[in-house]
């Protein structure tokens, strides 16, 4: 009987395994569960935990052996490659800056931008908009997410969060709460990826430096606030982890990934 019950967990374990996701909230809550569905579906194996910490945290958890895929929503770093860890674009997201329906500034330079979000522009009649006080919102710093940390870089070239923000600010767990809280805010402005603000009502986006967060403009690097999405795995995954990146990259993967973002490829 022992026999038997170790050959079907052998068994079980080369054909039916579990596959375990953590990090960004940009990709784990948007295609990657559909992803890990349709997988599923063509394959014996199965995601038996999506988690969503940030992409920091997922880098570290797949460092220290908790998860079999990493997310990041942004650009790989030196400490990533040192890790040895291997990477893999899956596709590509804007990060939009949004402001309520209601609000005339349609568009801000790069230098208005951080003027705003550092507390240098308190009012909106400084950039052309009504005299009412700017409501700065921002993912919270402490969790250091990786849209906070890519809007950061981009628009303060620095990776330092708490010190770089006005003083007041308001401070949000997540991105489709702060897409919420900017739909009934009249006064605020927010950094948000595309995918959460795009559906709901009450938004205006912004164009910066003359450009708008289009598809076009993403893929052809136009607009100036965009980053990768990026799965990480160890140096060598086990066959199934490697054979959910295989099909990640297939044309149906990527179309599904497309819905919302701009997809690496078409696939095959």
């Amino acid at each position: 009987m022992r026999i038997l019950l170790l050959v079907a967990c052998f068994v079980f374990s080369l054909f039916g395994a579990q596959l375990t996701y953590s990090g960004s909230s940009t990709i784990g809550q948007t295609f990657f569960p559909v992803l890990a569905k349709q997988f599923e579906q063509k394959s014996s194996h199965r995601f038996s935990s999506i988690e969503n910490p940030g992409s920091g945290r997922g880098v570290a958890a797949l460092i220290a052996g908790q998860t079999d895929i990493a997310g990041i929503s942004s650009p790989v770093s030196s400490a990533m490659r040192e890790a040895n860890l291997r990477f893999f674009i899956v596709g590509y997201d804007a990060i939009a800056v949004i402001t309520h329906g209601s609000n005339p500034v349609k568009s801000l330079t790069m230098k208005q931008l951080a003027d705003i979000f550092s507390g240098v522009i308190t009012n909106w009649k400084e950039v052309g908009g009504k005299d009412m006080e700017i409501d700065v919102v921002v993912e919270i710093l402490a969790d250091k997410r990786a849209t906070q940390i890519v809007f950061t870089e981009i628009v303060f070239h620095t990776k330092t969060l708490v010190g770089t923000y006005a003083p007041a600010i308001t401070e949000i767990d997540m991105p489709a709460q702060m897409a919420e809280y900017v739909a009934k805010t009249p006064g605020a402005i927010a950094p948000v990826s595309m995918v959460f603000a795009k559906n709901q009502a009450g938004l205006s986006f912004v164009a910066v430096d003359g450009s708008e967060p289009t598809n076009e403009a993403i893929a052809n690097g136009t607009y100036p606030i965009s980053r990768p999405l990026v799965l990480l795995t160890k140096e060598n995954p086990p066959l199934h982890v490697k054979e959910f990146l295989q099909y990640v990259y297939t044309k149906e993967a990527q179309t599904e990934i497309n819905k919302s973002f701009v997809a690496a490829r078409e696939g095959e």
